[in-house]
């Protein structure tokens, strides 16, 4: 054997034993296509699921296949769990501003601890903030700018963003009153959804004709599943839109949907919590290819990479990324972690497998973390009763041992308890608009304190007359509402009572303006996350009982066949049906993941036929036969040039 046979051997060895290494490629090697990443709803779910250190793993791969990745976040992201309430949301703008997100914006629940702690973070989000219908409502001024252009080569984008005009109900802003008693603030449809439609019109028109972008991407923090507004209605009276980035209804759909020219549209929303990542490549021919990842590839570098354990799945996630948020979250570990009392039940709001807000058993009826909480708000108010939102509660109790962390999740808001005196009329018309929605799911619906309970019938159609932002106006015929009872006898509609509020509900919150019209007797009690800590520690002594380990019958609807909500299934969701429709696909590996097999084999293939012309003649090895991936959900959807 020769010696120059013997090193090609070697040769031939090396390259297919080598350890792979960070892929270093060189610019020119890079893909001109334009890759699009995006989220909504993280809810400070920063390792749930995917996780944002998951998030950044699958940004910096993108970075090794395309020249231009541009990262994009369509709100909700400083609220919903402890690490963003605790922190006002600084801590959740930290990390992604470390992550780099290139455009944001805002969700509703970012207004959920004040617009002067909203405008900090604004400066403080290297990304700012985005919004084209949050304004003054007199002379329609834009708090935020309309939208923002990022440059990508040689190709512009603009992106656009809009809020569900439910914010105004939805958040302290319906609290904020000018001189003459009205809304400070507007989301354009005050004077009807026409002003909405004409200025986003406006600004697309803007973007297209005066700044020469090449594409506009909507981004909607409003929906599909709600009652008032929705996403697909907004597109509808919409023309040279390219593509919407949706949120706000923690669903996941890959789909499209008509602009007014009937033309289809993409539009995508990846739930909550990082159940998913949405993708939109720009290819340099002009066409869009739209998918979503439900689940991070293992790089082919696996330094600065780890394995983890999340929602019963091994995730891969960027090591620098994880350990910078364990740093961050370490700064309030003392306080999150300390344990206040335990739980042999679990308390719980959603069904394990569900995650969209339609599933949330205190928004459509009566709830065993909602009892706790209405509980708690009226002891520590020393009140008749008391009425809390069922939007009010946001996770559930497990069993065990419950930490701090476990009451601020589930309580985030930190909302102050208030009295009010109310005529037991007011009181009725309350819970009247409080289930007007049913059996949609609103975050209004009434939980209430042990010693009052109510029946209403959904099968008479809600006569609840509201105005455009979803506030109360009055009741014009036949009510749901019968039987309210306290202390097991009729309430009296002329009677006044003291009654505990949070003042975000006492202050027309959820829409309840009702409320508004009445002094406040007691105020600067304690918060309705602090009343519940202090009713678990020292009412219940630490435990909570099994009264509360399900539904007690305070909420009827006089077609219920069983008090004890709390154990059904799917086929009790909050709109009814039994399935939510999720527009998800499979269509085996994209183009990159076979390119990515198809190279490699072929180098192999062409070194193994010289090895085996050296050696005997032999006939060249066969092609191996590549399996398509099941697990990941890679469709592809094509939509046309632009």
């Amino acid at each position: 054997m020769s010696i120059k046979f013997i090193y090609l051997i070697i040769l031939i060895e090396a390259f297919l034993s080598a350890p792979k290494k960070k892929n270093l490629r060189k610019a020119a090697d890079l893909s001109d296509d334009i890759a699009i990443i995006h989220l909504n709803d993280v809810h400070c779910g920063i390792t749930d699921t995917i996780g944002y250190d998951g998030f950044a793993l699958y940004r910096r791969e993108l970075k090794q296949k395309y020249k231009h990745v541009i990262a994009v976040d369509v709100g909700d992201h400083i609220q919903g769990g402890s690490l963003g309430a605790i922190s006002d949301g600084s801590a959740i703008i930290k990390i992604m501003n470390k992550i780099g997100f290139d455009v944001t914006l805002i969700g509703n629940h970012e207004f959920d601890y004040g617009l002067e702690n909203l405008n900090g973070l604004a400066k403080n989000n290297t990304s700012g903030y985005i919004c084209s219908n949050f304004c003054y409502r007199k002379n329609k001024t834009q708090i935020f700018e309309p939208y923002k252009i990022v440059k990508a080569g040689n190709k512009s984008i603009g992106f656009l963003g809009v809020l569900t005009p439910l914010t105004l109900t939805k958040t302290y802003l319906s609290t904020v009153r000018d001189s003459d008693g009205e809304h400070t603030y507007d989301f354009l449809v005050s004077n009807g959804t026409e002003e909405l439609y004409n200025t986003v019109q406006k600004y697309i028109d803007e973007l297209k004709d005066d700044k020469k972008v090449d594409y506009v991407i909507l981004l909607t923090h409003i929906g599909m599943d709600v009652e008032e507004y929705t996403s697909n209605d907004l597109l509808s009276k919409l023309t040279r839109v390219d593509a919407v980035f949706d949120g706000h209804t923690h669903m996941e759909y890959n789909t499209t949907a008509k602009d007014k020219e009937n033309k289809d549209v993409h539009i995508t929303q990846t739930g909550t919590k990082l159940q998913s990542i949405g993708q939109l490549i720009i290819k340099s021919d002009g066409s869009l290819l739209a998918e979503t990842i439900d689940e991070v590839p293992e790089p082919d570098n696996l330094s600065d990479v780890k394995n983890v354990t999340r929602s019963n799945t091994q995730r891969w996630v960027d090591k620098n990324m994880s350990d910078f948020m364990e740093e961050v979250n370490g700064e309030y570990s003392d306080i999150l972690n300390t344990v206040i009392g335990k739980s042999d039940y679990d308390l719980i709001i959603i069904p394990e497998n569900q995650t969209s807000s339609r599933y949330i058993y205190c928004r459509v009826r009566e709830c065993t973390v909602g009892n706790l909480a209405a509980d708690a708000v009226a002891l520590s108010s020393e009140s008749d009763f008391s009425i809390v939102n069922g939007g009010g509660v946001r996770n559930s109790i497990k069993k065990g041992n419950i930490t701090q962390g476990d009451i601020i999740n589930a309580f985030p808001w930190f909302n102050n308890v208030v009295v009010k005196e109310l005529p037991g009329q007011v009181i009725i018309d309350a819970l009247e608009f409080g289930v007007r929605s049913y059996p949609t799911a609103s975050a209004a619906f009434p939980q209430v304190s042990s010693n009052l309970s109510y029946t209403f019938n959904p099968d008479i159609n809600s006569t609840v007359v509201t105005d455009s932002s979803g506030t109360f106006v009055n009741i014009t015929g036949e009510r749901r509402i019968t039987n309210v009872k306290l202390n097991g006898e009729p309430i009296d509609p002329k009677k006044t009572y003291s009654v505990a509020l949070i003042d975000f509900l006492a202050n027309g919150g959820d829409g309840y303006e009702m409320f508004t019209k009445y002094e406040t007797s007691k105020e600067g009690l304690a918060t309705d996350t602090e009343s519940v800590t202090d009713y678990i520690r020292y009412q219940l002594n630490g435990t909570i009982p099994e009264s509360y380990s399900k539904t007690q019958g305070r909420i009827t609807a006089s077609n219920e066949t069983s008090t004890n909500t709390d154990e059904a299934t799917d086929t009790n969701s909050e709109d009814g049906n039994s399935t939510t429709p999720t527009y998800r696909h499979s269509d085996g590996l994209s183009t990159g993941a076979i390119v990515a097999i198809i190279i490699p084999c072929v180098v192999v293939l062409c070194l193994a036929a010289i090895l085996a012309l050296m050696l005997s003649k032999r006939a060249p090895a066969a092609a191996p036969h590549v399996q398509p991936s099941e697990s990941q959900n890679n469709f592809v959807a094509p939509i046309g040039k632009v």
